[in-house]
Protein backbone atom coordinates (compact mmCIF):
# COMPACT_ATOMS: atom_id res chain seq x y z
CA UNK A 1 0.00 0.00 0.00
CA UNK A 2 2.84 2.29 0.71
CA UNK A 3 4.42 1.88 -2.78
CA UNK A 4 0.78 2.62 -3.78
CA UNK A 5 0.98 6.02 -2.07
CA UNK A 6 4.34 6.85 -3.23
CA UNK A 7 3.34 6.54 -6.54
CA UNK A 8 0.03 8.52 -6.60
CA UNK A 9 2.44 11.55 -4.88
CA UNK A 10 4.75 11.11 -8.01
CA UNK A 11 1.78 11.14 -10.00
CA UNK A 12 0.61 13.85 -8.59
CA UNK A 13 3.67 16.18 -8.30
CA UNK A 14 3.94 15.45 -12.36
CA UNK A 15 0.50 16.63 -12.98
CA UNK A 16 0.92 19.86 -10.97
CA UNK A 17 4.57 20.82 -12.52
CA UNK A 18 3.37 19.91 -15.94
CA UNK A 19 1.94 23.35 -17.33
CA UNK A 20 4.96 25.42 -15.70
CA UNK A 21 7.71 22.49 -17.13
CA UNK A 22 6.05 22.56 -20.93
CA UNK A 23 6.38 26.78 -20.58
CA UNK A 24 10.30 26.17 -19.66
CA UNK A 25 10.60 23.83 -22.16
CA UNK A 26 9.08 25.60 -24.60
CA UNK A 27 10.86 29.53 -23.89
CA UNK A 28 14.27 28.92 -25.82
CA UNK A 29 12.39 28.13 -28.94
CA UNK A 30 9.43 31.03 -28.14
CA UNK A 31 12.33 33.14 -28.09
CA UNK A 32 13.97 32.65 -31.05
CA UNK A 33 10.40 33.01 -32.68
CA UNK A 34 9.29 36.74 -34.50
CA UNK A 35 5.78 35.38 -34.35
CA UNK A 36 4.94 32.58 -31.20
CA UNK A 37 3.22 29.34 -32.03
CA UNK A 38 3.69 26.19 -31.02
CA UNK A 39 3.32 24.95 -34.33
CA UNK A 40 6.46 27.24 -35.11
CA UNK A 41 8.45 26.08 -32.30
CA UNK A 42 7.60 22.74 -33.67
CA UNK A 43 9.54 23.46 -36.75
CA UNK A 44 12.86 24.33 -34.73
CA UNK A 45 13.14 21.18 -32.90
CA UNK A 46 14.83 18.03 -33.57
CA UNK A 47 12.82 14.55 -33.21
CA UNK A 48 13.75 14.42 -29.51
CA UNK A 49 12.74 17.55 -28.61
CA UNK A 50 9.33 16.79 -30.14
CA UNK A 51 9.17 14.12 -28.38
CA UNK A 52 9.78 15.79 -25.13
CA UNK A 53 6.88 18.13 -26.16
CA UNK A 54 4.49 15.33 -26.82
CA UNK A 55 5.36 13.66 -23.29
CA UNK A 56 4.81 17.16 -21.98
CA UNK A 57 1.63 17.76 -23.88
CA UNK A 58 -0.03 14.45 -22.56
CA UNK A 59 0.98 14.88 -18.99
CA UNK A 60 -0.46 18.73 -19.32
CA UNK A 61 -3.92 17.24 -21.59
CA UNK A 62 -4.13 14.22 -18.93
CA UNK A 63 -6.38 17.06 -16.98
CA UNK A 64 -9.14 15.65 -15.06
CA UNK A 65 -8.23 11.99 -15.74
CA UNK A 66 -6.38 11.03 -12.50
CA UNK A 67 -5.01 7.80 -12.73
CA UNK A 68 -5.21 7.35 -16.24
CA UNK A 69 -1.52 7.40 -18.44
CA UNK A 70 -1.54 9.94 -20.53
CA UNK A 71 -1.94 9.32 -24.28
CA UNK A 72 -0.14 11.53 -26.54
CA UNK A 73 -2.22 13.33 -29.12
CA UNK A 74 -1.49 15.71 -32.17
CA UNK A 75 0.38 18.54 -31.72
CA UNK A 76 -2.51 21.91 -31.62
CA UNK A 77 -1.95 25.29 -31.93
CA UNK A 78 -1.67 26.83 -27.97
CA UNK A 79 -1.07 30.34 -26.84
CA UNK A 80 2.30 30.93 -25.24
CA UNK A 81 2.39 32.65 -21.81
CA UNK A 82 6.09 34.80 -21.94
Amino acid sequence: MESQIKRYREYRRTMDEAPDALQRFLAPFMERLTEKSLSNAVELMNEAERAELDRLLGVVDDGGRHGVPACAGSVQERPFRA
